[in-house]
Formats: structure tokens, sequence, C-alpha cells
């Protein structure tokens, strides 16, 4: 029986090709948390580090440019994701899987994640999984989706997804030993011209299958699409979509390892 993780997966390879244009949100996330790891650690030093979940390198671009010496682990689910680690660098190994299930290599000085850890389903525990294999001083640079994000789909559903408050994210990394640096919220709202081309969005970035999974016919669209009008109108006549996430950047105590 196929798991969670096995179905994100698979959602990723159908449309992986078509990720990158669709990410645009996923985009800017990466932006602003590479933004906020160069503010609050520009004279941090990296040896080694870890990037989870890294899509089509949005972030990876990034990080490897502002650390081009470090000794590179790139996780992901998506096999294909490992063509997005840029040539040239030092050191680049790929840990493919489950980033819950595999074990992390130690005595890093970061790790970096932009919109992944929303999968994850015990956050806490990642938390404390990366305290574990990080040296005294090293930085945790996340960005993750939080509450209110999709807010307009959760109007629509009975069991809507739930997303931890930035707050809450906050608490897991002290609970974790991690002092925060830096925290602050993300907010972005797209508009579509119809349902159609907001499941399309969604299966595309496979950010929230579920609603996308459960119109199977054209009665069942345009019910949505009524649905969806009602529950969230605006001015324009577009359909609203709301991304809400949240960067955080924390440090383990201590001296950061020479």
């Amino acid at each position: 029986m196929a798991t969670g993780t096995d179905k994100v997966g698979a959602t990723f390879a159908r449309h992986y090709a078509r990720y990158d244009t669709h990410a645009v949100v996923q985009r800017s996330i990466a932006e602003q948390l590479d933004a906020a790891l160069g503010t609050h650690c520009s004279r941090h030093t990296v040896h080694r580090a870890l990037e989870i979940g890294i899509g089509t390198g949005f972030l990876t671009r990034l990080v490897t440019a502002r650390y081009p010496a470090a000794e590179w682990y790139f996780n992901d689910l998506t096999p294909a994701a490992f063509d997005w680690i840029p040539a040239g660098l030092r050191q680049a190994s790929t840990l493919p899987g489950d980033a819950e299930a595999i074990p992390y290599p130690n005595r890093l000085d970061l790790i970096a994640s932009a919109s992944a850890l929303q999968w994850f389903d015990n956050l806490p525990g990642f938390f404390t999984k990366a305290r574990g294999v990080m040296h005294p001083g090293a930085i945790l640079a996340i960005a993750t989706f939080t509450e209110g994000h999709f807010a307009e789909l959760a109007r629509l559903t009975e069991s809507p997804l739930q997303y931890p408050t930035t707050q809450q994210l906050a608490a897991m990394a002290r609970d974790a030993g991690f002092t925060l640096l830096h925290t602050s919220a993300c907010t972005q709202t797209l508009t579509f011209p119809s349902a159609r081309d907001l499941l399309a969005h969604l299966r595309c970035t496979g950010v929230n299958g579920r609603s996308a999974a459960a119109i199977r016919t054209s009665a069942q669209l345009n019910c949505f699409e009524t649905r969806y009008r009602q529950a969230c109108p605006s001015p324009n006549n577009e359909l609203p979509l709301t991304y809400m996430a949240a960067i955080l950047i924390a440090k383990l105590p201590g001296e950061q390892a020479s």
C-alpha cells in the first residue's frame, strides 16, 4: 500500500516539468529565506551542509552560491530533483528518500529547507533530529507553510489540512535547544480566472492534491467553482488562493566549528 510520502513523491514526479513555471510563490519564499540567512549569518562559515527537499533548486542555487566551498548533501523524494544540483560544487552527495526516515550526515554547519517541511508528520521530531547531527554554533534555516495557508480551500473542506503557527514552529525550535535569530511571515495571494486554472496550479505544484484529486467530472468542477466564488468573493471576479509561510533562522548555542 502506498504511504502518504509515496503519494507526495508520485505527485511531484508526474508534474515535475511544469513545477518550475507554476511555483512562483515557492521561488519567492526561497529568495526570502536566503536573504534572511545572509542578513543574520553573513559571517557564518559552512563546511558541511544539508538541504532538505530541493525540488527544482530554487533555494539550492541561492545557498550553494552563498556557500560554494561547502561539502553539500541534497535530499528529495523525487530522483529528478538531483538534476538541479549546480555544477562545480566542491563536493555534492545525494540523499534520496523521506527526510523523516533517512539518516542525516553528522557534523553539519547548516541545514536548510524551503517549502518541504509541511509534509512532515512529526515536526518537533525533525528539530530534535536536526540538532543531533549539527555542530555547536550551526545554523538551521527553514521556511514552511503555516496556519492560514490556503484559507480559501479550508472553507470548502470538512477536514482541512492543519498547519502550525509561526509561534508554534519557534517553540519547537527552542524546545529542541535552538536559539531563534529571525522569524518572519510570508503571505502572498494568487488569483485565477477559473477553478480549472486554480486546480491545474495545485496539481502542478503538488501543494494540495486532495482538492484537485476529488474533482473528476465537469459537474464536480462547476459545483466547486460555484462554492468557491460564494465563499471567497473577489472584486475582479477571479478566484484567490492565499499562501502563508514562516521563515525561521535558528542557531545551536556554542562556538562554531573551525
